[in-house]
């Protein structure tokens, strides 16, 4: 399914499902306010950023899951493992990107001031999300350079994830859907880094290095 032919289908199924994001907080901001999923207008783009954020943690964990499986080093002797990841890396950045318009709108439209010196971080893991899939696509050889740019990638990813989830538990909130997300969250990333420590012993086995 997740093949590099079957990309621009994929790319459009993400779309239509923003699109349908956007459409269901339109629909519920005209429900009357006693229903559960009611909304006021002034909060439609703050539902769409909302749950367009959900879908990428949901690609995201799919990715965490994959490099924690087969190991980056492995997925990258495997073609179609290869094409595997870089599509999945690839949908996650259309979608975020996606997330970030529903961001910016709903800054807007309450006129708040999104600025860039405040979220420097943010900005930078964006741009890391647009230019990774390039570099990804364009790359012909798989270094040591490359394998950290990844896994940085990833746990960065997850790091901005788990801070999501963590602010929005609260005193008297407890958002237990949030802490499960976080959790789930966390020991995928426990899963990554053990991939990166079999990698690390499969090299050192590889270029003749004793085991203590």
């Amino acid at each position: 399914m997740l093949q590099k032919c079957r990309l621009p289908h994929l790319i459009t199924a993400v779309l239509c499902l923003e699109v349908a994001i956007y459409l269901w907080a339109v629909w519920t901001s005209t429900l009357d306010s006693g229903n559960f999923f009611a909304i006021t207008p002034e909060f439609i783009f703050d539902k769409c950023a909302r749950n367009a954020g959900r879908v990428s943690s949901g690609i995201n964990l799919l990715i965490l899951l994959l490099v924690g499986h087969k190991g980056l080093s492995a997925i990258f002797r495997n073609g179609s493992s290869r094409i595997e990841l870089l599509v999945l890396i690839t949908l996650f950045s259309i979608n975020h990107l996606i997330h970030l318009f529903f961001v910016i709108q709903n800054f807007a439209h309450h006129g708040m001031d999104l600025s860039i010196g405040e979220n420097l971080h943010g900005f930078l893991t964006f741009f890391l999300i647009v230019i990774v899939p390039v570099v990804l696509w364009m790359s012909h050889e798989f270094g040591p350079a490359l394998y950290v740019l990844i896994i940085f990638h990833l746990l960065n990813i997850s790091y901005f994830t788990m801070e999501t989830f963590l602010s929005k538990v609260k005193p008297g909130k407890p958002a237990y859907h949030e802490q499960l997300g976080m959790a789930i969250t966390l020991l995928a990333c426990v899963y990554v880094m053990h991939s990166v420590v079999r990698d690390y012993k499969t090299h050192l086995r590889a270029v003749g290095v004793p085991r203590r």
